[in-house]
């Protein structure tokens, strides 16, 4: 059996060879740190792991494992040809050329199908819907799943059609379309759950837009608990972990559970830092304040915020930090500034509602509901109606009705 440093120092070679980074090799299963362990013999990787990353480095398993150098196939060749554009094309992307990514994806998936490895067509189309998407063109980029799913049906539980229905939920559910987003990550629930080989490497992903569209339909005990309780991988699906707990605490808050939201939060908030992804921790952050801020530890929140806010101006991250802002409009009212609370809910109101418009129709109800405690009953009104009609719009219906009832109970007390 080889030693587990050459196994780690042959990743190395091969994935300097193709031209990859540590991050573009781990994609989004796996983090570059574990990637950085692995070469340098501190980790061991699973069988599933080396299968994951031979097919990335465009080598057999057996070329990985072992101490010899591999033969230079023209397969091996055309290869790491196809796997070095793709390469080139998330760069391109990740440099702020959508467009220009997006044609050379294209260009890939629509090569001669002869030449092309199956997993290569793969990677190509799941790049070009997930950056329609981007681009607010979710309906396309759902048509380019969709056609996958139908070519992949004679072979169910294959481990494209597991990816493609997994992307198809995530992106219906970025779109602001929740129920239709369950629907594909039900199906992708279970057919992980007819335990196919291949198939328990995504079931971790696959559990995380199920959580995600269940809690926004409306059904959250739709969505297993299987995963709870089990420590993290090192290094391995740090952000899916903490999407679940995330909105596991966020239903056991709208359940009256505030304790235990606050301590699972708490924890998700000591484990995620702002290298998982900044959108993520920011998400996470602005949610543990609203919690604290709930249970009267306003100095705690503020901490948090303060703390949160300044990562963002010092990261100069583009996205708005919705769940931060929402966190301090809710913190103004508890500290008596009527003014700020105004002013940063006027500033969440105007943001797109497109995209996740659910999470906008979420902070909105929490800043109706600081402006109703603040004496604002006019405001809080219009805010809670926009929030009813923007969970309408994504299909989070019983939310919406939550929204409306908090408004018919206002309309009664004012009246």
């Amino acid at each position: 059996m080889p030693e587990l440093a050459d196994t780690g120092r042959r990743i190395k070679e091969l994935r300097v060879s193709a031209g990859m980074t540590q991050h573009d090799l781990a994609g989004s299963e796996m983090s570059s740190s574990y990637i950085s362990l692995v070469e340098r013999g501190k980790r061991i990787p699973s069988g599933r792991a080396l299968k994951i990353l031979a097919a990335r480095l465009g080598v057999g398993v057996d070329e990985i494992s072992a101490a010899g150098e591999p033969v230079e196939s023209p397969g091996r060749v055309r290869r790491l040809d196809l796997v070095g554009r793709l390469v080139a094309a998330r760069r391109q992307w990740e440099g702020g050329d959508a467009e220009g990514a997006l044609s050379e994806f294209r260009a890939l998936a629509e090569s001669d199908p002869a030449g092309r490895q199956d997993d290569v067509f793969t990677e190509a189309q799941l790049a070009i819907a997930e950056i329609l998407g981007t681009l607010g063109r979710a309906d396309e980029g759902a048509e380019v799943l969709l056609r996958m799913l139908d070519a992949l049906a004679p072979a169910p539980y294959a481990e494209a059609r597991l990816r493609a229905l997994i992307a198809l939920a995530d992106l219906l559910e970025s779109a602001g379309r929740v129920q239709d987003g369950l629907r594909y990550a039900l199906t992708g629930s279970l057919e992980c759950a007819d335990r196919h080989p291949g198939t328990g490497f995504h079931s971790l992903l696959v559990l995380d837009v199920l959580t995600r569209c269940a809690y926004w339909s409306g059904c959250p005990d739709w969505a297993p608990d299987t995963d709870h309780g089990r420590p993290p991988a090192d290094g391995v699906f740090p952000g899916p972990r903490a999407v679940i707990d995330l909105h596991r605490a966020l239903d056991l808050r709208d359940r009256g559970e505030a304790e235990r939201a606050a301590a699972l939060l708490g924890e998700c908030a000591r484990r995620v830092t702002p290298a998982a992804g900044f959108p993520l921790w920011e998400k996470i952050n602005g949610h543990y304040a609203l919690l604290l801020l709930d249970r009267g530890e306003t100095a705690a929140a503020r901490g948090i915020v303060e703390r949160g806010l300044v990562v963002a101006s010092v990261a100069q991250e583009p996205g708005f930090p919705l769940w931060l802002t929402t966190a301090q409009a809710v913190g103004a009212q508890a500290a008596g500034d009527r003014g700020r609370l105004v002013e940063l809910g006027e500033e969440v109101a105007a943001l797109p509602d497109t995209g996740r418009s659910h999470e906008k129709a979420a902070a909105l109800l929490e800043i109706a509901a600081a402006c109703e405690r603040a004496g604002d009953r006019e405001r809080a009104a219009g805010h809670f109606r926009y929030s009813a009609e923007l969970f309408r719009r994504a299909q989070a219906y019983r939310h919406a009705e939550r929204a409306r009832e908090r408004l018919a109970d206002l309309l009664e007390k004012r009246g």
